[in-house]
């Protein structure tokens, strides 16, 4: 396959992954998050007040934003991706695992905790749901770049 082609399915793959893995963890998740006994009341302003969220107005830019963190994950493991595993399962935990590692603990430490006053263990919930979402992206990357589908059957390593 083409090194642009497989990077434009695994841009995709990533992105929809993500996309999915955000609807599975935030979905339930919003039941406690949007609690307004739980939750500060400054975080909570931020989605029901005026002006809203753009995406309120524009629901597509939640996953047109997913599809581009696909392409800038997919761009990162293929920068990484020498030094990755060679099985596609842990080349993508440990690349969904880094890249969460990387990005949100310090996003949800500055913003939602520092800024929006969110309770610490609401953080911590919200720290969860990305690591889902986070490892749901590296797996479908990996799969791109490092999985195959041999005789019907799923294989864990790419020669």
């Amino acid at each position: 396959m083409a090194p642009w082609l497989r990077y434009l399915l695994a841009g995709l793959a990533g992105g929809f992954a993500m996309l999915a893995a955000s609807l599975a963890t935030f979905g339930p998740a919003q039941a406690v998050l949007a609690d307004p006994a739980l939750q500060s009341e400054k975080f909570l302003a931020a989605f029901t007040g005026d002006p809203p969220p753009r995406a309120a107005s524009a629901p597509y830019l939640i996953p047109l934003g997913f599809v581009g963190l696909g392409f800038v994950h997919a761009l990162a493991f293929q920068l990484l991706y020498r030094g990755l595993s060679r099985n596609w399962l842990a080349a993508g935990l440990t690349f969904g695992f880094a890249a969460w590692l990387i990005a949100y603990p310090w996003f949800e430490y500055y913003l939602p905790w520092n800024v929006m006053l969110e309770p610490a263990p609401l953080v911590l919930l919200e720290l969860a749901c990305w690591l889902g979402v986070t490892l749901a992206g590296g797996l479908a990357i990996a799969f791109v770049y490092r999985g195959r589908l041999v005789d019907h059957h799923l294989s864990l390593y790419r020669p």
